[in-house]
């Protein structure tokens, strides 16, 4: 695989809105759409895609059972702030997770069924521990298995918690989520009055927020940025530039960011995971991301 670099470009503007929550009444389903169209047009892994769409929907489905156990569960604090280790502790988390286990199916994928399995022998203290090891991204051989499930369920939960969040003080030059401080998972560029405006977003409870663009989101350097993409094109996104990545040869990381403008369409999480060639090529060249998607390690096993 071989990669095609361009220099960034910037046009400045006005200040745009800092953030925007996530919508989950319909960003799940959209999600799972989109999945399910990147694996009919040919994506790596399409098998595994079409499992991740299952497990959207039925976070769609389990929403309207669990919104109001998780708006009373109070996981935002006073300041606006999600404590994201504190989700694997709640009643409502552990409802969630069984429905998504439940609501999944068993697909003819072996890594998958697997995953349904592992899971469904877990009891609540050991489904604790692999959340929390997800979350630190210190996870153990044997939990990537039941990864995607505890992912799905520590996804559904922040979601709706973050729905209803307000922090102070979010800034265009965060590299953290503003909600519950993870990193972003991937980043989008979208037409505006003042140009095209980069938002990053968060994998965890989907919230986005504007950072600026030709800076480097990790070191805040801009001194060697590209932007770089697979020199044959890929399935939705072909040779336009809509699946890119911003690599900085200061702390050598990258971060995708997918055009809206090009692929109207697109979705952070689910782009990225059919976006896999690139992380590939990009790990070859000598690059790594900050954040993991937290469905991307089983994905890649999937694409072997």
């Amino acid at each position: 695989m071989s990669l095609h670099a361009q220099p960034p470009s910037f046009t400045p503007g006005a200040e745009p809105d800092a953030l925007t929550l996530p919508r989950p009444a319909v960003l799940f389903a959209a999600r799972a759409r989109r999945l399910r169209e990147l694996a009919q047009a040919g994506a790596l892994a399409a098998d595994w895609l079409r499992f991740v769409a299952g497990l959207a929907e039925t976070q769609a489905q389990a929403l309207s059972a669990l919104a109001d156990d998780i708006a009373a569960a109070d996981c935002v604090d006073e300041d606006g702030r999600l404590d994201l280790a504190g989700l694997p502790r709640l009643a409502v988390w552990h409802r969630a997770l069984g429905g998504l286990a439940d609501g999944a199916g068993v697909p003819d994928a072996p890594a998958v069924a697997q995953a349904l399995r592992s899971m469904r022998a877990l009891d609540a203290v050991a489904r604790e521990a692999v959340a929390l090891r997800l979350l630190s991204g210190e996870t153990l051989p044997g939990d990537l298995a039941c990864a995607p499930l505890v992912a799905a369920a520590l996804e559904l939960v922040a979601t709706v918690a973050a729905a209803g969040a307000a922090p102070a003080g979010v800034s265009s030059i965060d590299e953290a989520c503003p909600v519950c401080g993870s990193h972003a998972v991937a980043s989008t560029l979208a037409e505006s009055a003042s140009g095209k405006l980069r938002h990053l977003h968060c994998g965890w409870c989907n919230t986005a927020w504007h950072h600026v663009r030709a800076q480097c989101t990790h070191c805040h350097s801009s001194r060697d940025l590209a932007y770089q993409s697979l020199a044959r094109g890929a399935p939705d996104a072909g040779a336009d530039g809509a699946w890119r990545a911003e690599t900085c040869d200061d702390c050598r990381t990258y971060l995708k960011v997918f055009d809206r403008s090009k692929a109207r369409a697109a979705d952070p999480v689910a782009d990225d995971l059919a976006s896999l060639e690139l992380d590939l090529a990009l790990g070859e060249a000598g690059y790594r991301r900050p954040a993991a998607n937290p469905y991307l390690a089983l994905a890649a096993g999937a694409a072997d």
